[in-house]
């Protein structure tokens, strides 16, 4: 475990200080047979075989989250740590549609779209902010 750790500080570097909640450390502790990749709107314990992102793009074998897949995928994994991150997400989704410049019907479309699934995931949380939820 403390090998996987010292991969992952290699790797990425010090992130954001954020304590797991006890919850939250269970949850990924039982999870030792999968990688798990910590992320800003969610953790993911990466499986190909369920992943949508290797759905949609060339086999990496790590998750790929450029394609925004990961409020919908089942190897998504939130906590109440992530609450503020996708409140802040959802308000900058917001921001564009709130301003006065035009948008167009397809951009209005992704963004509400977007929005729809943040909200979802947001609601999710607020009803079981302990217990960790599913993509």
């Amino acid at each position: 475990m403390n090998a996987e750790f010292a991969r992952t500080r290699r790797e990425l570097g010090d992130l954001p200080g954020i304590v797991a909640s006890p919850a939250r450390l269970r949850t990924m502790l039982q999870h030792l047979t999968k990688s798990l990749h910590a992320g800003v709107l969610n953790d993911c314990f990466y499986q190909s075989s369920s992943a949508l992102c290797a759905k949609r793009a060339q086999h990496t074998g790590r998750p790929l989250p450029l394609l925004t897949m990961c409020l919908t995928c089942p190897n998504a994994r939130r906590a109440s740590a992530h609450l503020p991150r996708l409140t802040t997400a959802r308000a900058q989704a917001q921001r564009p549609l709130d301003a006065p410049a035009r948008l167009s019907r397809l951009q209005t479309a992704a963004l509400t779209t977007h929005i729809a699934e943040l909200d979802h995931a947001i609601a999710e949380l607020r009803a079981s902010p302990e217990t960790p939820t599913h993509g």
